[in-house]
């Protein structure tokens, strides 16, 4: 088959990309089954699962967190599954201290903040931590439930990781409330009421949502469409990286562009470093094969790509190939993480976690 112009120009941009990016060393690998409650998700199918979340405290700090058991979603008459924070060496990927939680809902998170230590958000409340797992501060969010609809309580961490977004919609309330606090003592930065939200992404002042079909950009004094079918991330406060299924671009918030280029399909696995100006994209997905129809899925083919941003340019590049035994699962188990200085990338994959050192 005869590929249009088009097509070719984006293959060849595809392969130049690869050709000129380098591969990162390998320093280590350990098999997280290998705690005990992370080796509970191995009995359930990885379709059932929510995936797991790994972020650098430091450059020697790693922290994990994840569920043990089957998503319940808001299924209030199936509990949601146990939820953990693992520590893990840098280093030597060697375990460490370890935090328990029973939470409400599928939305736990754990983030790390810029004084080196950690958020935890379990539904009922959000937690601080210092990087020595030693509890400090904590911020309710009260729950409430009409009938069997529970309300909804999102949260996310700003590029410069001094302040917390937490959205809240109360249940038959038309409209979601937006609360931004900081990150060392819960103070209240600004709080609003404005549109409501399945997913989020925060910067220190403004937040990425879905809208109908698009994604929007939200702040105080405004609200507008950033894009459609795309995924978007903050790369800083007022930089966004923008996946538009077959390319990217690099954009203010502003919109004035600062580079694009191509994906080879988009991925939806983001991390950025927080004091270097390097971020993470994972791209590919399934691989079919039948003729004249796609009807057998049993592959997985991606790339793990790290770019500099202010120069746009791809500086290493992992493969990513493996059999799927479920491929509807695709790379959904999968999750990274850049250290604070940019020099090493942790990929989690099913239950394996690797660290690289970066070019």
């Amino acid at each position: 088959m005869r590929l249009p112009r088009s097509s070719l120009i984006v293959v060849a941009l595809f392969l130049a990309v690869s050709a000129s990016a380098q591969k990162p060393t390998k320093l280590w690998s350990i098999d997280l089954s290998a705690d005990q409650d992370f080796h509970k998700r191995l009995s359930v199918l990885e379709v059932s699962l929510d995936a797991p979340s790994i972020n650098f405290l430091s450059n020697s700090q790693i922290i994990c967190d994840f569920y043990d058991g089957e998503k319940g979603g808001y299924n209030l008459s199936m509990p949601p599954s146990g939820y953990h924070v693992l520590e893990i060496d840098a280093n030597n990927g060697a375990f460490g201290r370890k935090l328990d939680f029973q939470p409400v809902d599928d939305h736990s998170r754990a983030l790390p903040t810029d004084d080196g230590g950690f958020v935890v958000f379990t539904g009922k409340e959000l937690k601080k931590f210092n990087n020595a797992f030693a509890l400090g501060i904590s911020y309710p969010t009260p729950r409430e439930q009409v009938y069997d609809v529970l309300d909804r309580w999102l949260v996310d961490v700003a590029p410069s990781l001094q302040t917390i977004l937490l959205y809240y919609h109360r249940p038959r309330d038309t409209q979601g409330l937006w609360t931004w606090l900081r990150t060392k003592d819960f103070t209240v930065v600004m709080s609003f009421q404005s549109s409501l939200a399945s997913g989020i992404y925060a910067s220190d002042t403004e937040a990425i949502h879905d809208g109908v079909g698009n994604l929007q950009l939200l702040s105080a004094e405004k609200s507008s469409v950033l894009c459609t079918r795309c995924s978007a991330y903050f790369l800083t406060d007022d930089l966004l990286f923008l996946d538009e299924q077959n390319s990217y671009t690099i954009e203010t918030t502003a919109c004035e562009d600062r580079g694009k280029g191509n994906l080879g399909g988009g991925g939806e696995r983001f991390a950025r470093a927080a004091h270097s100006p390097r971020f993470a994209y994972v791209t590919g997905g399934i691989v079919g094969w039948g003729f004249p129809i796609q009807t057998h899925f049993n592959e997985v083919s991606g790339k793990v790509r790290v770019w500099d941003w202010t120069t746009n340019k791809v500086i290493a590049e992992i493969d990513v190939n493996e059999h799927a035994g479920n491929p509807s699962a695709g790379l959904a188990q999968m999750a990274l993480a850049l250290s604070p200085d940019g020099e090493y990338l942790a990929v989690l994959l099913h239950h394996a976690l690797t660290l690289y050192r970066l070019p």
